[in-house]
């Protein structure tokens, strides 16, 4: 048995994949946690966890090619909301407004 296939065999098996159910459920509460009292009491942990998960799985969508349009149309979110959330994962990121628009020139994504 090669190094590799001992490392697999040590490893424990991935989790299945949530169903339609399963995020349907996690949906409906986050949304009473967004709408009860604005989200105001929704533990600071569990937000950092969600959003870098979320921002994980955009990520891997751009890299296999999809262009995600990540917030709904009908402006469910504020722009003060959005420009509240993009800054503080820039700040945690390290980059600055320049480099935001210098990627989206370079990489053809405006």
């Amino acid at each position: 048995m090669s190094s590799s296939e001992v490392a697999r065999a040590a490893m424990p098996p991935a989790p299945p994949a949530p169903g339609e159910d399963d995020i349907a459920r996690l949906i409906a509460q986050l949304r009473a946690a967004a709408t009860g009292d604005g989200g105001v009491d929704f533990p600071e942990r569990a937000l950092n966890e969600i959003a870098t998960l979320l921002v994980q799985i955009c990520g891997a969508k751009f890299d296999a090619g999809s262009r995600v349009q990540v917030l709904g149309d009908g402006g469910a979110v504020s722009a003060t909301a959005v420009l509240v959330t993009v800054s503080a994962m820039m700040k945690a990121s390290n980059l600055e407004i320049f480099e935001l628009g210098m990627w989206q020139s370079w990489s053809g994504t405006r």
